[in-house]
């Protein structure tokens, strides 16, 4: 690969000449007419030419993102021979090949949020052929990778790691408010645009490495941990940013199982992928026992985003490889050897306890607004209900009903009159949830006005017969707190996002 890693001057003086034109999200969609960058990834992109106009942007977004090129007078005139000279000095402007005067880009270039950042080059002109390697190194403009960078938190951290890192993107947005941050990934190709990337953004408070998994990483420790790994299902070896072995999970299993020796007490790993529950396990079971002898010390959660049958993989598998019809059968049979019975698309989430208290398992959906605010209130949440004396400190606490929440009830007709005869509770923030519940409930909701404690509530519930003679205050306080978890109730100490 022709990309300078040298550390030299041409970076600043393409930096700033981006800077200066405008070559930014905003702008850019303006000249081309759309919405968002990922926009150009579906599918091939072809504006007419007389729908650009003319200007510095005019001709970085031809050849950086369009795959144009260019003779060089023409682009010595739209950008100035030094920048050109510049760009050659890179490694971003080559001679076409068959060509002794045109110049092309050999690689994507686009802003990715405050940075630059290159990839391979997914969108070809019109009319010309684009072949994929093997170690194709996806675009980070991509929506999925928007999706990974969106949830993950943003909050100071002393030691970031991204594993599975490609273009380095959001170990390079890390550097923003990570004291130090590393990108790791299993290919020279990755490894090598990483650098560049890291290089053409002046970011000294990254590492970029190539390895496997955690190669490389060897006595270091992270407070935070994140990896958006191949996670496709496949029957055969595939391309290296897709494949994910014969269940999806290979790559995914294979990071938390190293995570008792690179996660720090109290640090969080977050992971984008899909895994499966199976006959007689569910996922987050499964992923806790990944984490192998040392499990205790590990929270984990687990936040679904989508979740498909085995059959709806199949028949993804089948388009995606373009292999055909018979394809669908044989991944089928594939994940129902392995006794797959659904598999979940979202957020595996592992936090180390940092002291004595309890681990907890928690799964839930992600709602209409879910978020890396909701995710950071379910975990500290969850930590504060799982310490020793959580439900102790709860009775003094007044939760009050959210305002979103719902009561939904089924009437059954019983002797001639409707019944009501089943309840559930249900809200779509912080997550999309539904609890079955006993009628006496829809007493209690309207007695949580904010003001009244838990303790309170128990006694009242006790004297209508609601509950229990025997119940105690802490098993009472404990179902509360079911309530606040699911996100129907909330208390001031434990706000979810958007609470009044």
């Amino acid at each position: 690969m022709a990309l300078c890693l040298q550390n030299s001057p041409n970076f600043e003086i393409l930096r700033d000449y981006l800077r200066s034109n405008a070559f930014n999200e905003s702008s850019i969609c303006g000249l081309l007419g759309i919405d968002r960058l990922d926009d150009l990834i579906p599918s091939q992109y072809s504006p007419a030419k007389e729908s650009i106009s003319s200007g510095p942007l005019r001709h970085l977004t031809r050849l950086f993102l369009l795959g144009e090129s260019f003779p060089r007078a023409e682009l010595e005139s739209g950008l100035s021979a030094p920048v050109v000279k510049a760009l050659e000095g890179l490694g971003l402007a080559s001679l076409d090949s068959g060509s002794d005067t045109r110049l092309f880009c050999p690689v994507a270039l686009y802003p990715f949020g405050p940075l630059y950042i290159v990839s391979d080059r997914w969108l070809a002109p019109a009319g010309s052929g684009l072949k994929f390697p093997e170690d194709f190194v996806y675009p980070a403009i991509s929506p999925n990778t928007w999706e990974f960078i969106d949830m993950l938190p943003v909050t100071p951290c002393d030691s970031f790691l991204e594993l599975c890192s490609g273009t380095g993107a959001v170990a390079l947005a890390a550097a923003a408010y990570a004291r130090k941050a590393w990108a790791i990934d299993i290919t020279a190709r990755a490894t090598h645009m990483a650098e560049f990337n890291r290089l053409l953004n002046g970011l000294n408070n990254v590492t970029v490495l190539k390895g496997d998994l955690f190669e490389g990483a060897e006595n270091l420790e992270f407070d935070r941990i994140v990896a958006h790994p191949p996670y496709m299902p496949v029957l055969h070896p595939d391309k290296i940013f897709y494949d994910g072995g014969a269940d999806g999970e290979q790559i995914t299993r294979r990071i938390i199982a190293g995570l008792p020796n690179y996660l720090k007490p109290g640090g969080c790993f977050y992971c984008l992928a899909q895994a499966s529950d199976r006959k007689g396990a569910l996922l987050e079971d499964r992923v806790r026992g990944w984490l192998g002898e040392g499990q205790a010390d590990f929270d984990v959660a687990i936040l679904e985003l989508l979740v498909q049958e085995p059959k709806d993989a199949a028949f993804r598998y089948a388009l995606q490889s373009r292999k055909g019809f018979e394809t669908v059968n044989l991944m089928r049979e594939n994940l129902a050897r392995l006794g797959v019975e659904s598999i979940a698309y979202g957020w595996i989430i592992v936090q180390r306890k940092d002291n004595g208290r309890k681990a907890f398992t928690v799964r839930r959906a992600g709602g209409r607004r879910t978020g890396r605010e909701e995710i950071a209130w379910l975990l500290k949440w969850e930590t504060f209900a799982a310490g020793p004396s959580a439900f102790d400190d709860l009775l003094g606490t007044t939760p009050c009903a959210r305002d979103s929440l719902e009561l939904r009830t089924i009437h059954k007709m019983k002797d001639g009159e409707l019944v009501p005869e089943q309840l559930a509770l249900h809200a779509e923030n912080p997550f999309a949830m539904d609890c079955r519940v006993d009628p006496w409930v829809a007493f209690l909701i309207p007695l949580c006005d904010g003001k009244t404690t838990v303790r309170r509530l128990w006694e009242k519930c006790k004297a209508h017969n609601f509950i229990h003679a025997e119940t105690s205050p802490e098993e009472f306080a404990k179902f509360v707190g079911v309530l606040i978890s699911g996100g129907f109730l909330a208390v001031a100490e434990y706000l979810p996002p958007d609470s009044p």
